[in-house]
């Protein structure tokens, strides 16, 4: 939950905060204390007390948003029992911080029997193409969210940019749609560039000599140029995808961070907003959906990135067609996390301490660490706490952003780091 500047782990999307080391009076301690409950879950189901006021809240909602800190394996566990809680109440689309076009492949292998193991394979035939759910815990709850739909599916939307190493993935997929002569050339020389550009990151571990990054501006424009003259529309929405997600890598590499999350928030949302739309116009009932990204992009309101995201689009449209969304946010106190290690290299586990490290950007969080209840999750109800707020006095300004910008946050006391697949 460290800032980072690398390309690789901004699309991680870890929430960092501002800190303001203001105290807070005795009677916000005691509101938070009068709404917190212990949660947990147990066989794959919410348990504890904190559970029956988060299921009431969900058993309501038209939208769910979960809102994480990345490479946590309690996490999808903690998602994967919220599957089993919405899928009888129709929830059957889940929106992930994933791309437009690898999400459809995570879906089927997510309805496999042997996906976990076509997983892998993907992976090494186009590593570094699908953000996160290459992990082990995190490609399980998938698979479990599938099964609690059934007799039906749950569908997959893929609301992100295409990841950092998806070159040859939408490579091939463009050379699949059969482009014409020479189209097809100036694609498989991008093709066979790409596969010398990760090569020389794999040895620098370094994002940005990847081909999305290194490609140079005036082969790309005659390629496309080549695919509007030989290439089908499909091949051509293809291209645009990885043009698109260079540009905001690219904007992120060289400093321009604003631009790059801006940019990439209005795609999400763009991407968020069509199948939405096409899905609700085809039986004409709005569909309901669960969505699973990291903390920035769940929030209501103006972000920590002063952005205004996904989170805060479902907020307002739930209001707009009087339904309601609820956001949760969860994060994890003290333990391990995985983290990026470079390309190439597999990531590793690193200490975590949310509470008690000097430097942490977390420190906002104090009145609510002091609260956690011992030696189990804890579940915060923030909904009682907005009307009339200015009585409990100086509140740190960014706690009080996710005191409005969610409903719920749930604390691990122990995280662990998620586990690649292999």
């Amino acid at each position: 939950m460290k800032k980072r500047r690398t390309a690789a782990v901004v699309l991680a999307a870890c929430f960092v905060f501002t800190i303001g080391t203001r105290a807070q009076n005795a009677g916000f301690a005691e509101v938070l204390k009068k709404n917190r409950g212990i949660i947990s879950v147990q066989d794959g189901k919410l348990a504890g007390p904190g559970a029956e006021v988060l299921r009431t809240a969900l058993a309501e909602a038209q939208f769910v948003a979960l809102g994480e800190d990345h490479g946590i394996r309690q996490i999808p566990e903690f998602a994967a029992a919220l599957c089993a809680e919405l899928a009888p109440h129709g929830f059957h689309h889940m929106a992930l911080e994933i791309g437009t076009y690898a999400a459809p492949e995570l879906e089927k292998m997510a309805r496999s029997a042997d996906g976990a193991k076509q997983l892998a394979e993907f992976e090494r035939k186009y590593p570094e193409t699908i953000a996160f759910y290459n992990w082990q815990e995190e490609f399980r709850m998938l698979e479990k969210c599938e099964s609690a739909a059934s007799p039906g599916h749950m569908t997959i939307w893929g609301l992100d940019q295409e990841f950092m190493g998806a070159t040859g993935f939408l490579a091939d997929r463009i050379l699949g749609t059969n482009p014409g002569p020479e189209a097809k050339a100036a694609v498989e020389t991008l093709l066979k560039e790409s596969g010398e550009a990760r090569a020389a990151a794999v040895q620098s571990g370094n994002p940005g000599d990847l081909f999305m990054m290194t490609a140079k501006q005036e082969e790309l424009d005659q390629v496309r140029e080549l695919l509007k003259k030989q290439g089908k529309p499909e091949a051509q929405k293809l291209f645009e995808a990885w043009l698109l997600s260079r540009e905001i890598y690219q904007k992120n590499m060289s400093g321009d961070y604003y631009q790059s999350n801006r940019q990439r928030a209005l795609l999400m949302k763009k991407n968020f907003s069509e199948p939405f739309a096409a899905s609700s116009q085809s039986n004409g009932v709005l569909p309901k959906v669960f969505f699973k990204f990291g903390a920035y992009h769940m929030f209501r309101g103006i972000n920590p990135l002063h952005s205004s995201e996904l989170g805060n689009l479902i907020g307002e449209a739930a209001e707009a067609n009087q339904f309601k969304s609820v956001h949760i946010l969860i994060a994890g106190v003290k333990g391990e996390q995985l983290h990026f290690a470079g390309i190439g290299k597999p990531p590793e586990a690193a200490p975590l301490d949310l509470a008690g490290d000097k430097d942490s950007p977390f420190l906002f969080f104090k009145p609510l660490f002091d609260a956690l209840a011992e030696n189990s999750w804890t579940l915060y109800d923030f909904r009682a706490l907005r009307d009339g707020f200015s009585k409990y006095g100086k509140i740190d300004p960014e706690l009080e952003r996710v005191i409005f910008g969610y409903d719920f946050v749930v604390f691990i006391p122990d995280p662990k780091a998620s586990h690649v697949i292999h």
